[in-house]
C-alpha cells in the first residue's frame, strides 16, 4: 500500500501545478542575439582497435572547453588536415568539468515556481559558462591515462568548491556492417 498524501502537499502540488499552467514562455524576438559558442575544427587521432592504423579524424570542439583545458597540444589534438569527417555515431574520448560555487544557492525554477539547487558558478541568466567538455586523445592507452591524469591534476584547482567536478568519457567507435 502506499503512503497517504497529508494536504499540506496536496496544496503545493496543486500551487505547483498552477504555476506551471499559467506559465507562458516569451516569444522569441526576430533578429534577436543567441548566445553563441565558437567551435574550432581540430584533429583527433582514433585509438580504436576497430580503426585503421594511425586513423584519423576531423572533429568540431569548443573553443571556450579547448582553452579551458589547456590548449590543443596539452590534450593530445592537432590543427586540421585533410582528415576525413567522423563516421556517424563515433564520440571521440571527452575531458569534462563543472565549475561550481563554493556553497549551492537554493533557486526556483521560472516556469513552475518549484525549488531547486544550483551548484554552478555564477548567476542564473548571468551568461557565465561553467559546463566544459573538450576531446581528448593520445597515441596510446596508457599515454591517454597520463594525459588524463595530468590535465586532472593541472584544473582541479579551478573547478570551485566542493561541488566542482572533472571527469572522463571513453572513445565510442561504431562498428556496423550489413549483407549477406
Amino acid at each position: 500500500m502506499s503512503r497517504r498524501k497529508s494536504a499540506k502537499q496536496l496544496e503545493q502540488q496543486l500551487k505547483y501545478a498552477k504555476a506551471r499552467e499559467e506559465y507562458k514562455a516569451p516569444l522569441r524576438e526576430d533578429g534577436a542575439a543567441t548566445q553563441r559558442q565558437p567551435k574550432i575544427p581540430v584533429k583527433y587521432a582514433v585509438l580504436s582497435t576497430l580503426a585503421e592504423a594511425n586513423a584519423a579524424f576531423t572533429i568540431q570542439a569548443s573553443k571556450k572547453s579547448i582553452e579551458f583545458f589547456g590548449g590543443i597540444t596539452l590534450l593530445g589534438l592537432a590543427e586540421v588536415a585533410t582528415d576525413p569527417a567522423a563516421p556517424r555515431g563515433f564520440k571521440p574520448a571527452r575531458i569534462m568539468a563543472m565549475v561550481s560555487d563554493s556553497s549551492p544557492a537554493i533557486v526556483r525554477a521560472k516556469g513552475s515556481n518549484r525549488p531547486y539547487t544550483r551548484y554552478g558558478s555564477g548567476s542564473r541568466g548571468g551568461g557565465t559558462q561553467y559546463n566544459f567538455t573538450a576531446p581528448i586523445t593520445a597515441d596510446t592507452p596508457t599515454n591517454l591515462k597520463t594525459k588524463v591524469e595530468a590535465v586532472v591534476t593541472a584544473k582541479k584547482g579551478s573547478v570551485g568548491g566542493a561541488y566542482g567536478r572533472i571527469w572522463f568519457e571513453s572513445e565510442d567507435y561504431p562498428y556496423a556492417a550489413s549483407g549477406v
